[in-house]
């Protein structure tokens, strides 16, 4: 008798599943929308720099920028800091 809950090495984990991915994305926008929603319901009285800080938004660009910038550095990090393949063969 087989068992049908043995896995192989081969076989796909629930993240990379298709179907999973799909739901996983979807989900993520939902929770990225109902968070920007959500400023609706505040109003920011202890902005350091109001000017920008009450801009609809403002800390969901503020954040995907503060991403972007801290990808493209560790891009650059890794030109500077990587080695040959064969650096540590003797």
């Amino acid at each position: 008798m087989e068992d049908q809950d043995h896995k192989t090495p081969s076989d796909p984990s629930w993240f990379e599943k298709k179907a999973n991915l799909r739901l996983m994305i979807i989900g993520l926008i939902v929770v990225c929308i109902g968070l920007l929603l959500a400023e609706f319901t505040f109003e920011n009285d202890h902005a350091h720099f109001p000017k920008y800080e009450n801009i609809f938004g403002f800390q969901a660009m503020f954040g995907f920028v503060a991403f972007v910038v801290i990808v493209f550095l560790g891009m650059g990090l890794r030109l500077i800091i990587e080695r040959d393949e064969d650096y540590y063969d003797g």
